[in-house]
């Protein structure tokens, strides 16, 4: 039984090479070209094998896992924005900020060219000069120590800051660096909090399919130059374009006070915002007490079991704990009272299905956890990992209820309420195998488009 609450996204590989029919040749003269052809033929192997082997330790996977990025970097080229190597195996390779500058250099219009004059740790005849002091002078990259590091690894944190402040999304940002409740309690957030959420309501992060998961990285690790290659192209689409509904209405962002009983589960959901979507995870890293996943991340249910499950639950007695691991499971538990989605507050779990209120509750297919306001923090394949998104913006349609599990121990949940929402009709889904929740896969987006908001 699948763990997992996503649609799997699985994509075949092609061959780039051609075969031909080979010719008769004399065995002296072949003996000879295999002799003097073995080094090369074995450099050329062990190269083509360092393009694809990932950093970090991760096993060895095909280069076509990243053939997502030669769509990006063909699209950068045609606006003449790229003119770099293109191949999926050239771009499994870890990004550097000499990378993303240049990138930002021809996306956003830095100015082009060497400074002339030494600035920082940037020589003078650098030809990014005038584009990294203008990208760190504007903010959009730091500088650590008072220095630029050009060509020290890219992070993901590094990548998210200088998009989606590079491209307008300031206020969005601004607004979640300021995050507190409506009593102005404020909670301990992660490195790269605001702009990991800002660059994933934009559709600037990818999820890696299902079959690719050990790919996956935190946005404290370096990002790998096919997923800089896709926020460049997406960038481009946003600049032209303008930022998406879900960034639009971050910049209105307000939660009302959290129930102290609920601050320490909040808090543990907050300190995860940056994680992947990983299919079947509930951990930070592979080694889940359930059981061993491809790389630290979760997957919609994932998230809540770890935030249930984690910390000191003997300090949190007067929460009811959801039942089980699935989104199946939570959502059948009559332990957590059924309440319409618009009045779910900070802790409560908020359940989507393709058919919205229609979808049996044995067929919810994606969950979050409320912040209230219709707020919610969830991990979402179509985001990219842990986010926080506002309902009325996510996937309005596929809304199915809410569930509270604040009462205290041994007192019986209320039953089941209608749910009074009355969502967009939608048609039904086939229904999913059994034990297997999915959520129906949205239309894939052109390389150079963002990300539509995924069920999961």
């Amino acid at each position: 039984m699948f763990r997992g609450d996503s649609t799997r996204d699985t994509r075949g590989s092609s061959l780039d090479g051609l075969m031909t029919a080979p010719r008769r040749i004399p065995r002296r003269r072949l003996l000879v070209t295999s002799i003097m052809a073995a080094p090369l033929l074995a450099i050329g192997s062990l190269t083509a094998a360092a393009l694809a082997q990932p950093a970090g330790g991760e096993d060895p996977v095909p280069a076509a896992a990243f053939r997502f990025g030669e769509q990006a970097a063909r699209d950068l080229a045609k606006g003449r924005m790229w003119s770099g190597p293109r191949s999926a195996a050239a771009l499994a390779r870890d990004a550097t900020r000499r990378d993303l500058v240049a990138l930002m250099q021809r996306v956003l219009g830095l100015p082009a060219g060497a400074a002339g004059t030494a600035w920082r740790d940037i020589a003078p005849d650098d030809p990014l000069g005038k584009a990294a002091r203008r990208a760190v002078e504007r903010g959009w990259l730091t500088a650590p120590g008072g220095t630029v590091q050009l060509d020290a690894p890219l992070t993901g944190h590094d990548a998210n800051r200088a998009w989606t402040l590079g491209l307008g999304m300031g206020r969005a940002v601004a607004r979640l660096g300021r995050f507190a409740d409506g009593s102005g309690r404020r909670f301990a957030l992660p490195d790269g909090f605001a702009t990991a959420i800002v660059a994933r309501e934009a559709g600037l992060r990818r999820n890696y399919p299902a079959s690719d998961d050990v790919l996956e990285r935190h946005d404290s690790q370096p990002l790998r130059m096919a997923d800089l290659a896709l926020m460049a192209a997406r960038g481009r689409y946003i600049r032209r374009n303008g930022p998406s509904a879900s960034v639009r209405a971050l910049q209105a962002f307000r939660i009302p006070a959290v129930d102290p009983a609920l601050v320490p589960t909040v808090q543990r959901a907050l300190s995860q915002v940056g994680s992947p979507y990983v299919w079947g995870g509930e951990w930070t890293d592979p080694a889940s007490p359930l059981d061993r996943q491809a790389a630290g991340g979760f997957d919609c249910s994932g998230l809540i079991w770890f935030v249930w499950h984690t910390g000191d639950r003997a300090a949190e007695t007067s929460l009811i704990i959801p039942q089980g691991r699935t989104t199946y499971t939570m959502n059948v538990d009559r332990r957590g009272a059924r309440i319409a989605w618009q009045r779910a507050q900070a802790g409560d779990l908020v359940f989507f299905g393709g058919a919205g209120r229609k979808t049996p509750l044995n067929r919810a297919s994606h969950m979050g956890m409320s912040l209230g306001n219709k707020w919610m923090i969830h991990s979402s394949g179509g985001r990219g990992g842990v986010t926080i998104s506002y309902l009325p913006t996510y996937w309005r349609a596929g809304l199915m209820n809410a569930r509270s599990f604040r009462a205290a121990p041994g007192t019986p949940a209320t039953p089941d309420q209608p749910v009074t929402t009355t969502p967009a009709p939608v048609a039904p889904v086939p229904a999913p195998p059994p034990g297997t929740p999915q959520a129906p896969a949205p239309p894939a987006p052109s390389p150079g488009a963002p990300q539509a908001p995924a069920p999961a």
